[in-house]
């Protein structure tokens, strides 16, 4: 006779394994059931688009990459996760501590000369200034699992001080703009106080002229191949050389740029970006430190 008094086993719940990748490009398993469900996607997912994005010296993509059925990926862009308890005036705080770091930096110090060279009333004024891909200066990314929020602020205060150079040379009001799906409420009421204006996809396509200054240091490579055959008469972002990308190549084959002195308080936040000018065409990168 079989023992009845034992306790039946029940059946334990496979718990599915998460691989979520941050964006120093480590992957981390997880099965928690604390991580969001949206953090669905691999590596596998996200390699292709994020070895396009190292390659040029740029960030990582802000989507979450998930892999359907049929094995399609696909990003979904959503704003950046702020810390609970932040408030406006503590964000502002933190970014004038960022803000006072980068403008007393010899990289500033440097781009600042460079700027004033190239800005001149016979070379043509600058209409406005456009930025992609700025990123969140206040969340996380992710799903939680990215921060990469200083090198936003100091990106944020480089957007800034150029803004204001460029201003000195002009009798006009500049308008500067900023698009990224990632921004949230904290994030758009910070970059309104500085007098920049939100837009959303895709008006930055619609704005760039050749008298534009485009601001993309963290803006993807699909994106700059939209951008730029709008010609814009600087950019700071890049480095623009080596991406296998006719449309790139062909922009920087009718420009001169100069490389930022590198950036020791945090360096992966220019990490050899450039200042491109239409000055000079064929001319090829000079650094700036020279």
């Amino acid at each position: 006779m079989p023992h009845t008094s034992r306790k039946k086993r029940t059946a334990t719940a496979t718990q599915k394994r998460l691989q979520v990748t941050d964006d120093d490009g480590w992957t981390h398993v997880t099965s928690t059931s604390n991580v969001r469900r949206v953090l669905r996607g691999t590596r596998t997912g996200i390699k292709e688009q994020d070895s396009d994005s190292q390659a040029q010296g740029q960030h990582p993509a802000h989507g979450i990459s998930e892999t359907d059925a049929d094995g399609q990926v696909e990003l979904v862009f959503s704003p950046a996760e702020a810390p609970g308890r932040l408030t406006l005036e503590e964000l502002q705080t933190q970014y004038q501590g960022y803000r006072e770091r980068w403008g007393t930096s010899e990289t500033w110090k440097r781009l600042e000369v460079q700027l004033g060279e190239r800005l001149t009333e016979d070379k043509g004024p600058v209409d406005a200034i456009v930025c992609v891909g700025l990123g969140s200066p206040s969340g996380f990314l992710r799903g939680g699992w990215v921060d990469r929020r200083s090198v936003s602020m100091y990106q944020l205060a480089a957007l800034e001080s150029i803004a204001q150079r460029v201003s000195k040379t002009s009798s006009t009001k500049i308008n500067v703009y900023a698009q990224d799906p990632v921004f949230n409420t904290l994030d758009k009421a910070l970059l309104s106080s500085l007098d920049i204006t939100i837009i959303t996809h895709p008006a930055a396509f619609t704005l760039i002229t050749a008298q534009t200054l485009l601001f993309c240091p963290g803006a993807e490579r699909k994106h700059l191949e939209q951008l730029l055959p709008f010609n814009p008469c600087m950019v700071f972002g890049g480095p623009l050389e080596d991406t296998e990308s006719e449309v790139i190549q062909e922009f920087t084959g009718r420009t001169g740029s100069v490389v930022l002195v590198p950036f020791e308080v945090c360096e992966h936040a220019f990490w050899k970006t450039r200042l491109y000018f239409r000055e000079g065409e064929g001319k090829g990168a000079v650094s700036i430190d020279v």
